[in-house]
């Protein structure tokens, strides 16, 4: 297996997921119930700049559609979700002076909503084609990328009233709930199984002024966002013990090696030292080396060549079951259901 460096999970960020959690207890979903199924405490969940392991958003919409099955609470949260959730890109998106610049601060700062968001818009001579699409979509069926659509359609409706102006919306997995509740939502067609999730606009929609212009506020909100983005381009590992610490667990990886002690080991010093040195770099030593696992797991899955069981033995599980467990609690899917749907994402 070839080793892994430096790769730490993609994060997201938090302040959406929040919201859908406080949705999901309003609806029934039990809290400590939610805090389980994405294995987070409740300071991590309502941090406001929390960034949360981007599995986090298909686990919970995962957990809501099985609470409520039949129901579009997709385009419901889309409705009820506070643009102030996406932070300083929301207020950059508002005072932007015309849409087609509001479009560009997103394609900009796409990595502070989510680490691997891809947001583009391409227009040809008569119609503009705005794209999002996350690698972690095909694990909840979709259903995400329906909030994401349906939250920016409000946005830019609420922002630059071009509701109007788009002429299809598509998405790329099949309809979760019948055809005629996402087209009443859009007020257009709305295609499935398609290329890309996104809308298909008129291209006088880009020159659409803000309702709320503000150059003083849009260089504001910008300002503050290039920092942000700035500081998300760090590694995020910066002390040089901490990298060492990876370091060595990708070195025991290679060994098919995960626990703890063995790393301590290969470090040189106790367990106790090990677990001193990580906290007081603001990690934490079972995260790290879940991440490479997970990082790993997810890498062998992608050889269809090989069995569940052998990527079982080479991740240095013991039985082919607690693997299954263990990722199904990572990743709310098993490592067939993730294979699967890995490659019809490919």
């Amino acid at each position: 297996m070839q080793k892994t460096t430096g790769l730490m999970q993609s994060k997201t960020m938090g302040s959406v997921a929040s919201h859908i959690a406080s949705y999901a207890i309003s609806r029934g979903v039990p809290l400590q119930e939610i805090l389980s199924k994405l294995d987070l405490d409740p300071v991590q969940l309502l941090a406001a700049d929390a960034r949360l392991h981007e599995e986090t958003f298909p686990k919970i919409m995962n957990l809501m559609a099985e609470s409520l099955p039949n129901e579009a609470f997709s385009l419901d949260l889309a409705k009820v979700t506070p643009f102030s959730a996406l932070g300083f890109v929301s207020s950059a998106l508002e005072f932007a002076p015309t849409f087609k610049e509001g479009l560009e601060v997103l394609v900009q700062y796409q990595s502070v909503l989510s680490d691997r968001l891809s947001f583009s818009f391409e227009s040809s001579e008569v119609t503009t084609r705005v794209q999002l699409r996350h690698p972690m979509d095909a694990l909840d069926r979709g259903i995400t990328a329906e909030l994401g659509c349906a939250l920016l359609f409000r946005m830019v409706e609420e922002f630059y009233g071009v509701a109007c102006h788009v002429q299809q919306v598509s998405f790329m997995h099949k309809p979760l709930v019948p055809l005629h509740l996402y087209e009443e939502y859009f007020g257009v067609t709305v295609l499935f199984e398609q290329p890309s999730n996104g809308f298909l606009l008129a291209n006088e929609a880009l020159k659409s002024p803000s309702r709320l212009p503000s150059k003083p506020l849009y260089d504001y909100a910008r300002a503050h966002l290039d920092r942000l983005h700035k500081d998300l381009e760090k590694p995020e590992m910066q002390s040089e013990e901490l990298q060492r610490v990876y370091d060595a667990i990708c070195e025991n990886a290679a060994l098919a090696e995960y626990g703890a002690p063995a790393l301590a080991q290969r470090l040189n010093m106790s367990l106790r030292s090990l677990q001193r040195i990580v906290s007081r770099n603001g990690a934490e030593l079972r995260e790290m080396l879940e991440d490479v696992r997970l990082a790993n797991a997810k890498q062998l899955l992608g050889n269809s060549d090989l069995t569940i069981s052998s990527i079982a033995h080479m991740l240095g599980y013991s039985e082919e079951r607690a693997f299954r467990r263990l990722f199904k609690r990572w990743t709310d899917q098993t490592p067939s259901e993730f294979r699967r749907a890995a490659k019809e994402t490919a």
